[in-house]
């Protein structure tokens, strides 16, 4: 599917022409008569390109035109204005009403098709620059912030280790000192994590356990959930031993911890208890060899409307989202080979699984990285 058109027009014959050049292009379209159904459906469907008319029953082409502009939730969906030929007056109201491009109604089908495509292109390069603007920003601020606490961090760890060779091996002393030296551990290589979460970590490919990147990633989620949000259980069914795969352990991390979140909030959307299942496994195909990591949630599930869509950037269907949460889960994972997908539970949530293809079946494609395999970090 190419994407989602909504046509808005009063004109049966007119949908019909523009339904029949859209479809065959490969676009799922939708269609109302009037101007408040429009607004309804952009609502429910966040179509990828709004095709509107000037002249509706109940309102103006101009009017819609603002009120779509005017809303958060879709507020940024492109408008392509139909027009009457050499009616300039109509080009003019409707670019200044917010769309962004116009169409005279009898322009042949590759014009039609044409301004769409371009639209759509437009809207996701300039989505994804400021994307990359907003992920810069926070790499800075992150970066600065690991670096104020490496410092402290080496400190602590160094006086500790002083400490442990003064008190000798054995004793209570040594057992509290080798607890703050392993903490410290841990802290340097979380850490890490945080940093890999901002950088371009191609190179920075090795050996992994799957197993214990979930078992970390599961354990900072429950750790970093406010103390309201911990009646939401997560359990885990690891299936042992799983096979290593190639990746960045820091990167997976990240990737975990936006899946379990968006699972959290959709128990709490539906107002009702729920848990979430982290489950592991194997699964083969005509690909090859897969580890799957899979999210399982009992919240409100995925409009099917949007299973489609949910990975694009800046697509949300929460008002407070931003949109780009999956879209940086689905890069990241291809950058490692693998995908990412989901799906609705038949007794309701959903499920997304993370798909890594198994080390063996990597390692004779060239893959930069390391022979370690990395484990639990603590």
């Amino acid at each position: 599917m190419n994407g989602t058109v909504l046509i808005v027009d009063d004109s049966s014959a007119d949908r019909a022409l523009l339904r029949t050049i859209l479809s065959r292009a490969g676009y799922a379209v939708h269609e109302v008569a009037r101007g408040q159904e429009a607004i309804h459906q952009a609502r429910q469907l966040r179509p990828h390109v709004v095709i509107l008319d000037v002249n509706l029953p109940d309102m103006s082409g101009f009017d819609v035109c603002r009120a779509v502009r005017s809303e958060r939730e879709i507020s940024n969906v492109p408008v392509l204005m139909l027009t009457v030929r050499h009616d300039d007056r109509d080009v003019v109201a409707g670019l200044d009403a917010g769309a962004d491009d116009y169409v005279a109604k009898d322009s042949a089908s590759e014009i039609i098709l044409g301004r769409v495509k371009r639209l759509i292109e437009f809207r996701q390069i300039s989505g994804l620059a400021m994307l990359n603007q907003q992920l810069a920003q926070v790499g800075r601020l992150l970066t600065g912030i690991v670096h104020e606490i490496r410092g402290p961090l080496s400190v602590i760890r160094g006086n500790a280790e002083l400490l442990k060779m003064d008190a000798g091996a054995e004793g209570e002393p040594a057992q509290w000192i080798d607890s703050i030296i392993r903490s410290t551990r841990l802290l340097q290589v979380r850490l890490d994590h945080l940093m890999a979460a901002v950088r371009d970590s191609s190179g920075e490919m090795r050996l992994i356990d799957p197993a214990a990147v979930v078992r970390e990633a599961v354990d900072l989620f429950v750790k970093g959930m406010p103390p309201g949000d911990r009646a939401v259980p997560v359990d885990q069914e690891c299936e042992r031993p799983l096979p290593p795969v190639r990746g960045d352990a820091g990167r997976l991390m990240q990737v975990l911890l936006n899946v379990l979140g968006n699972a959290r909030e959709s128990i709490a959307r539906g107002g009702q208890k729920g848990r979430i299942l982290v489950r592991t496994g194997i699964s083969r195909d005509d690909e090859g060899s897969w580890v799957t990591i899979e999210v399982l949630d009992q919240g409100t599930g995925i409009p099917e409307a949007f299973l489609e869509r949910i990975f694009e950037p800046f697509f949300t269907t929460r008002e407070e989202g931003t949109g780009y949460g999956l879209y940086l889960a689905a890069q990241i994972v291809r950058e490692q080979s693998g995908r990412i997908t989901a799906h609705n539970n038949p007794d309701g949530g959903a499920t997304f699984t993370i798909w890594l293809p198994e080390a063996e079946a990597t390692e004779g494609q060239g893959q930069a990285g390391g022979g370690e395999i990395s484990g639990e970090a603590g």
